[in-house]
């Protein structure tokens, strides 16, 4: 059945305008710098592009070919800004603009020369999506979440139908005077890139609701101040990890830490500094702890740790390894540096059917404040005779 090239050209530029307008919607009221604001005016590009191809013959050869192919290249520049963007990376400006210059310059030049014009296109713009795939699939800044995967398709089949059509061209697979044939190209070209438009508006958009989850997932389950695991995630982790170790009859030990005379730093120098001071021993316990361990804070001065598959003497040595590191560590403020100790419990043995999360907590709590009792600035540990720190 043939395809009627008109229609097939205002289908893609009615979904792109569509496209830019919803892309549009969610980004009202953020800042003009932000993906999304960018991301619509590459489907505006894309729209733009394919009304210009679509007036072929009612308007210019300048209009439709070198302005409507250098849309078409703004729009792959476009769409690399926007992932900069979302990425946080700085754009590079001759990396983007480039493409375009040429675009335009080459077209204009070959304005009349169609296999040559053809070739340009077939290699100028499967390059600019190749950045496009570049960023989409660095290992350095991975772009995380399935809507990726909508854009690389996109980006692909697009990039791929191009230069196909190119090396046919350049190898003499296509011939430029067969009319029917060039024809039957350019509809599939036309289809391919109503589906690339839906691939990169979709793909976008879901791309930044996936990130929006994890934001939100990451504050419900991490602790503002200091950045480790607040105490819902940490005692998840910790049914989790008296789970498997009861199932598989593992050792798993529980470290509670709690700062020595917090609230003198409070009253003393202020909750600010206060703040400064739990932000600082959080980093020096988690810069100690292996990459199995888990750490949270508990609540207020209190961190909660676990050491899965750690037997008790292993889990003293790391407590009284961890005490060391915070006395030595102190916290500068105000010019002036602020030094606090810690009281750590030590709670460790094979779980059994018997222990619960809240058991070992239990335990583990009641050997910090034997620390307390005893001097504070030092470890002791469940059912064993306190030791000096």
């Amino acid at each position: 059945m043939p395809l009627d090239m008109p229609t097939l050209f205002l289908v893609v530029t009615v979904v792109a305008f569509v496209m830019a307008g919803w892309v549009g919607v969610m980004a009202w009221g953020q800042r003009r710098s932000e993906a999304l604001w960018s991301w619509a005016a590459v489907m505006c590009a894309f729209a733009v592009s394919n009304v210009l191809y679509g007036f072929r013959g009612v308007i210019g050869d300048f209009w439709s070919v070198v302005l409507g192919n250098g849309v078409l290249s703004l729009a792959f520049a476009l769409m690399l800004l926007s992932l900069w963007r979302f990425q946080g990376i700085r754009p590079r400006p001759l990396l983007m603009g480039l493409p375009v210059l040429l675009a335009l310059g080459l077209y204009a030049l070959f304005i009349d020369a169609y296999r040559i014009r053809v070739i340009v296109g077939g290699t100028l713009f499967p390059a600019q999506l190749g950045l496009v795939l570049q960023v989409l699939l660095s290992r350095r800044r991975p772009v995380l979440g399935r809507g990726r995967w909508m854009l690389v398709t996109g980006a692909a089949v697009l990039g791929a139908i191009l230069l196909l059509r190119a090396l046919g061209m350049l190898l003499g697979w296509l011939d430029a005077g067969d009319a029917l044939a060039n024809y039957r190209w350019q509809a599939m070209l036309v289809l391919v890139a109503m589906v690339a438009v839906l691939s990169f508006g979709l793909g976008f958009v879901y791309m930044n609701l996936e990130r929006a989850e994890r934001r939100s997932f990451e504050l419900a389950m991490r602790d503002v101040l200091t950045g480790l695991a607040n105490r819902r995630a940490i005692l998840d982790l910790l049914r989790s990890s008296v789970a498997r170790a009861r199932r598989q009859g593992q050792w798993l030990s529980v470290l509670m830490v709690d700062i020595d005379h917090f609230k003198a730093v409070n009253d003393n120098h202020g909750h600010q500094a206060g703040d400064a001071v739990l932000r600082q021993v959080a980093q020096t316990l988690a810069s100690r702890l292996r990459a199995q361990d888990q750490i949270g804070r508990f609540g207020g001065e209190e961190f909660l740790v676990l050491l899965p598959d750690t037997q008790a003497e292993g889990a003293r040595v790391l407590a009284d390894a961890l005490r060391q590191a915070v006395q030595q560590t102190s916290t500068p403020w105000g010019g002036r540096q602020i030094a606090v100790t810690i009281s750590v419990g030590v709670c460790g043995h094979p779980l059994s059917e018997a222990d619960s999360p809240e058991s070992l907590i239990a335990a583990a709590d009641r050997a910090m404040y034997q620390a307390k009792r005893l001097g504070r600035n030092r470890v002791e540990q469940v059912g064993e005779e306190s030791e000096a720190g």
